[in-house]
C-alpha cells in the first residue's frame, strides 16, 4: 500500500470529527446555557509505546473534547422561575444519578411545591431540596429566595476548583467534583437566562473552513489510489 495515503486519511479522520463537534454546537445556538465544545488535538504518539509504523504515529487526532465555559449572554424572559448566572457558578440539582451541576436556569414549582429543574430533579439550597409555598417568589442577586417577603432558603452555588474538570452529562447537566467549593463573584439574575455561548457566525465560517479542507483531503485520498492503481496495473502489463 502507498505510505502517501497516510497523511491525508488521518487528517480526514481528524476533520471528520471537527465536523462533528462544529455541527453539534452549532444545533445547540438556542439551547438555554449550552456551553460549547472545543477539540483538543494530540499525535498518535502520545498514545504509543511501539517503534513508527511508516511515520503514522506523528499523525494528529481529537484527544478529548473540552467543554468552554465562558460566559453567555443573558435574556430577559420576566419569568418569575427563569434564573440565570452571571460567573463561573453553577446551581446544584439531586438527580437519582447523583448531584449534578446545571446552568439551564429554566425551573419549575412540582406539585410537591419543590423548587426543579426542566427535568424535574430537585433543585438544592443552602438546607437541601428547596421547597416553595404559594406566593410571589424573589430571588435576589445573592440567590437568597423569600416568598410573600419571607426568607426561604438560599441557592447552592458551587464552582469548579482549579485544576478539576468536570463533563457534561444528559440534558445540560455536569458532573460534580469530588471536592466542590462554594462559588464566589457569582450574580443570581431573576426573570433572566443565559444563552448558549455558541457564536453562529464564526462558528459557520469555521464549519465551512473546516468543510473544504476535509474535501481536499479527500481528493488527495482518491488521487492517491488512482497513483497505486495506475501503479498496479503498469506492473501487470509489464509482466
Amino acid at each position: 500500500m502507498n505510505r502517501g495515503i497516510y497523511p491525508p486519511l488521518a487528517g480526514a479522520i481528524t476533520l471528520e470529527r471537527r465536523l462533528e463537534v462544529l455541527s453539534h454546537n452549532i444545533g445547540n445556538v438556542q439551547t438555554t446555557g449550552f456551553k460549547k465544545d472545543k477539540p483538543i488535538f494530540a499525535t498518535i504518539l502520545g498514545h504509543t509505546s511501539g517503534p513508527s509504523i511508516a511515520g503514522i504515529d506523528l499523525f494528529p487526532l481529537i484527544d478529548s473534547l473540552r467543554p468552554d465555559r465562558s460566559q453567555g449572554v443573558l435574556s430577559h424572559t420576566g419569568e418569575t422561575l427563569d434564573v440565570a448566572l452571571q460567573g463561573q457558578g453553577f446551581l446544584v440539582a439531586e438527580t437519582p444519578q447523583g448531584l449534578r451541576y446545571y446552568r439551564g436556569g429554566k425551573l419549575q414549582r412540582n406539585l410537591d411545591g419543590n423548587l426543579v429543574t426542566h427535568m424535574g430533579d430537585p433543585l438544592l439550597g443552602k438546607k437541601g431540596p428547596i421547597k416553595l409555598p404559594l406566593g410571589q417568589v424573589v430571588i435576589d442577586n445573592a440567590g437568597n429566595i423569600s416568598v410573600n417577603n419571607v426568607k426561604v432558603d438560599t441557592l447552592r452555588l458551587d464552582q469548579i476548583p482549579k485544576g478539576e474538570n468536570v463533563a457534561k452529562v444528559g440534558d445540560l447537566y455536569w458532573t460534580v467534583p469530588k471536592k466542590p467549593t462554594r462559588a464566589r463573584e457569582t450574580t443570581v439574575h431573576q426573570g433572566m437566562l443565559e444563552k448558549s455561548n455558541v457564536n453562529p457566525s464564526l462558528d459557520m465560517v469555521e464549519l465551512i473552513k473546516v468543510t473544504r479542507e476535509y474535501e481536499q483531503m479527500q481528493k488527495a485520498i482518491q488521487a492517491m489510489d488512482e497513483m497505486a492503481s495506475q501503479a498496479i496495473q503498469a506492473g501487470r502489463v509489464q509482466g
